[in-house]
């Protein structure tokens, strides 16, 4: 390891490894291009301005933007300049952003765009200084991004130490980051991650994922707020790789298509939805176009991964698979998924596209990785071999414990959970339940907090029964219902987003959107997906009723998690007319 700190880090790509496509970023419809250089002077001057600001070394400093450069290059000043950044979601309920800024007693704040300064302004109050790249200004308190830059120059000119002498302190064990977990229940606690915990991960993925800066090119296009984004950023940053932030989730695509990237890394939300956009479009396709379509997807749905190339393989990879690469530009080497259970089916499908899609697994507490799929140490269905430096241990009810220099110093403010998470041992106790193969292989076989228990006493896994009844296309996301109850049931939600053309495609185009849910065969369509799973399934497990929602859930109603996932208990209170109904006498 050549670095042992973020302020080491930096050093090292400034000196050595000069890029002029550091950081890029969509300004007016144009790639606009920060270089190695650039990106030095900028993090020396947020740093100097913070200080010459009162930031102090352990300072919060909290971040509420989109992700882009500015995002990259403020967290980098902050830790540089001794302080410890607080990434929030961009759309982080009001609730949540209240009790953050009290949690970890947050000095300052940096806010990104105009609606994002709107929707904060109420709260500038209880911060000391607030640094936004709109031009609008509010109370003496709130300064623009150049003004804080200025500052941070005219330090520089007046003091041309200063710089050193500031990250000359920062030392690996030092808090870096306060990542407040987003969890799908209970209150956020702030997870404690120091440089140490990160720059090993920093130093450990091009063992598992090298990059060449002279030819690969990386889009960002999760939240930098997630730990899963933040310290694969740095990692591209690390190793001198050009970073492309796309412009939006929804326009990863398009991004694609214009940068050719060669690493990409996905939630499997994001997954889902790709798939399901290249199978609308299959079947929106008309004559011999579309059956040589629908037949290239089926077979790359049910081919062995080991199963030898057939010449039919071959024409569909030349008349079909090339253009879904295409679509993701065309030059992928990795694809790496994370944060949630990737569905076998659908990593089998893209791999027999030749998407080279690679399952990993870990925890904001660890910073994040403790297992991952790599080139030549993949299998389907596994989250793979152990990171470096990772050591994982399975208890005897099957939790998956780990340790390693990755491993979160705690929970902010919460020795008590702490304690309950990290034993005395040093191992984390990750919730989830697993086991390793024989040859080092990490299953995840459920979540030891998500193991429903019926009336009756038997247990219920959400999750695989969830991901089986979303294979169908017209349901977006499902969510089990079996804690104390009778029978099992799921609360399904409709693929909104692409209602339209699932109308077309069961010839309901003239039906309004409630009538086309109450249809006999969409119902019917559903009803087969279930009884299909169902034959696999104990009975208990069995999903006995079901009901389709109305309305869509969303990140902005607290409903789901900024990663896409379910929050239970939110979801449970909003819907539980549809629950009880399903319970009814």
């Amino acid at each position: 390891m050549t670095y042992q700190t973020l302020p080491d880090l930096v050093r090292h790509v400034t000196q050595n490894l000069p890029n002029p496509a550091c950081f890029a970023h969509k300004v007016g419809g144009e790639w606009k291009k920060i270089s190695t250089a650039e990106m030095g002077r900028r993090v020396e001057a947020i740093a100097l301005g913070l200080t010459a600001l009162g930031l102090k070394k352990g300072d919060r400093v909290g971040i509420v933007a989109d992700p882009s450069p500015y995002w990259m290059l403020f967290d980098m000043g902050v830790i540089n300049a001794g302080g410890i950044t607080v990434p929030m979601f961009a759309n982080i309920a009001p609730e949540n952003l209240e009790y953050e800024i009290a949690d970890s007693g947050m000095r300052f704040l940096f806010v990104g765009d105009s609606a994002q300064y709107q929707a904060l302004k109420p709260w500038f109050g209880r911060l000391e200084k607030v640094i936004t790249l709109t031009a609008e200004i509010g109370a003496g308190h709130v300064l623009t991004w150049e003004a804080l830059i200025a500052s941070g120059e005219e330090v520089k000119t007046a003091h041309p130490e200063a710089y050193g002498k500031l990250v000359s302190v920062c030392r690996e064990n030092d808090l870096a980051t306060l990542i407040y977990t987003s969890g799908s229940t209970g209150i956020p606690k702030g997870v404690e991650i120091t440089h140490r915990n990160l720059m090993t991960q920093v130093s450990s993925t091009p063992l598992r994922f090298p990059l060449d800066p002279s030819d690969d090119i990386a889009l960002s296009c999760l939240p930098l707020a997630h730990v899963f984004e933040r310290m694969v950023t740095y990692f591209y940053f690390s190793t001198g790789t050009s970073i492309y932030f796309a412009e939006d989730v929804k326009k990863v695509g398009d991004n694609a298509r214009e940068i050719h990237p060669t690493v990409i890394t996905m939630v499997p939300r994001l997954l889902e939805k790709a798939y399901a956009k290249m199978v609308a479009n299959a079947e929106s396709a008309s004559g011999l176009r579309r059956k040589l379509a629908l037949a290239a997807f089926q077979r790359a749905r049910k081919k062995g991964l080991q199963e030898p190339s057939q010449w039919k393989d071959r024409i569909f990879d030349a008349l079909v698979y090339k253009k879904l690469r295409k679509a993701l530009g065309g030059r992928l080497k990795y694809l790496v998924s994370g944060s949630a259970p990737l569905d076998a089916n659908l990593a089998a499908f893209f791999l027999n596209v030749g998407i080279p899609v690679f399952e990993g697994y870990g925890l904001t507490e660890s910073s994040p990785v403790l297992a991952a799929n790599y080139p030549g140490h993949r299998k389907v269905g596994t989250v793979g071999p152990l990171f470096p430096d990772v050591e994982v241990m399975i208890a005897d009810d099957g939790e998956i414990l780990a340790r390693g220099p990755n491993i979160m110093r705690g929970y902010w403010g919460k020795p008590g959970e702490t304690a309950q998470s990290i034993d005395n041992q040093g191992w984390l106790h990750t919730g989830d339940l697993g086991h390793l193969d024989n040859e080092g292989f990490l299953k995840i076989t459920g979540r030891k907090k998500e193991l429903f228990k019926t009336a009756n006493g038997k247990y219920v896994a959400p999750v695989p029964i969830e991901q089986a009844i979303t294979a169908n296309k017209i349901v977006d996301m499902a969510m089990v219902i079996a804690e104390g109850r009778p029978y099992t049931t799921a609360l399904l939600f409709p693929d909104f987003e692409n209602m339209k053309a699932l109308k077309a495609d069961m010839h309901c185009q003239q039906m309004g959107t409630e009538e086309f849910l109450a249809a006999l065969p969409v119902r019917q369509s559903i009803q087969n997906t279930i009884d299909a799973m169902n034959a696999k399934l104990n009975h208990w497990e069995q999903v006995q009723k079901w009901v389709l929602a109305q309305v869509p859930i969303t990140v902005d109603s607290g409903q789901l998690t900024p990663t896409m996932k379910i929050r239970r208990h939110i979801v449970s209170e909003a819907f539980k007319s549809d629950i009880e109904g399903m319970y009814a006498v």
